[in-house]
């Protein structure tokens, strides 16, 4: 095959923005951003990106991308937090608070269409943390409540999970560790049981087609159950436990990263998994090992955010870490 060089020759073109569809081994210069950039053709890696403003735990995220992207809530030693924080691929930005101080939920969706789902609210048990908003990128809104109370669950929707999302088993309320909540943009209502399953799950995808992992019980750490629109099946087992560690992409083009080892809580691994729809592979090891990192900011399953974490107990971090998958990407061309 002709690579780009036999193709167009060696001028560098000079483009408002960048390509839409380049050729590996293609340059141009952005005169938009004033950047000299290019198609290459990558191995996975995590890069360690500036840091989180607070350390801290269980936070939630969501985006399309590594660099754009929300992390909101957690928790410190002291207490449950309600700020909120955009990213853009090198600084973070203060944004309003989410109402209510939460950690332990999860959430999906673009930065400027999100939804949270569930966790855990200062000064009530689990079985009360029934929440919901939607973020539009500047102000969120309460959202009717879930029939039941979850933390440490899945939320899947993907892009359009502000009209179509998931919040998936976790502990909670009576029932919630083998249930689903389903969102259809207006009212949450009871969806497909979900067997022989529990907290500690992270996962991927959309209503009608996502992928779950993890359950804090020896035995089942490395499971995987996969949602077709309307029941649950048994998937292939991953390669390593991943509880309370931290998810994204579809549910052909998933991704698990970070987590404990059980019996809960046991060894915090760095490793990350891709998962196929059928089968898991390791990939590249985050640059430090932690659990209970729900501050996912992925829409697709080849870039991703994995913000805040519990690096061992006890533990609150900072360390933000960026994932690009193997494969083509536009890069910004250097001297360095």
């Amino acid at each position: 095959m002709a690579d780009y060089i036999n193709i167009n020759g060696t001028n560098i073109p000079i483009r408002a923005s960048d390509p839409s569809n380049p050729i590996v081994g293609e340059i141009w210069y952005n005169s938009t951003t004033n950047l000299l950039k290019g198609q290459a053709s990558l191995t996975a890696a995590w890069t360690t990106q500036g840091a989180y403003p607070q350390a801290v735990r269980d936070a939630f995220g969501f985006g399309a991308s590594s660099t754009t992207a929300l992390v909101a809530g957690g928790s410190t030693s002291a207490a449950r937090k309600a700020d909120a924080f955009s990213y853009d691929g090198s600084s973070w930005t203060t944004l309003n608070s989410v109402p209510t101080p939460l950690n332990g939920l999860d959430a999906d969706g673009p930065i400027s269409a999100g939804i949270t789902a569930g966790g855990n609210t200062p000064g009530s048990p689990v079985a009360t943390n029934t929440s919901s908003f939607d973020f539009d990128g500047t102000n969120w809104t309460s959202n009717p409540t879930l029939p039941i109370g979850r933390s440490g669950h899945a939320t899947v929707g993907g892009a359009a999970a502000q009209t179509a999302a998931l919040a998936i088993s976790g502990e909670g309320g009576a029932g919630a560790g083998t249930s689903t909540s389903s969102w259809d943009g207006s009212t949450w209502t009871a969806g497909a049981d979900i067997p022989d399953w529990a907290q500690g799950t992270s996962g991927g995808g959309t209503t009608s087609d996502a992928f779950v992992q993890g359950r804090v019980a020896a035995g089942y750490a490395e499971k995987t159950k996969n949602y077709d629109g309307t029941s649950w099946s048994a998937g292939n087992d991953a390669n390593l436990s991943h509880n309370y560690g931290g998810a994204g992409g579809a549910a052909t083009s998933g991704l698990v990263f970070g987590g404990t080892q059980t019996p809960n809580p046991g060894t915090r691994t760095a490793q990350a998994e891709r998962y196929d729809g059928t089968s898991w592979s390791t990939d590249a090891s985050m640059n430090e090992a932690r659990s209970n990192a729900h501050g996912k900011a992925t829409v697709s399953g080849g870039n991703a955010l994995c913000a805040t974490g519990n690096p061992g107990p006890p533990g609150y971090s900072t360390e933000n870490e960026s994932y690009q998958g193997a494969g083509p990407a536009t890069v910004t061309l250097t001297t360095s």
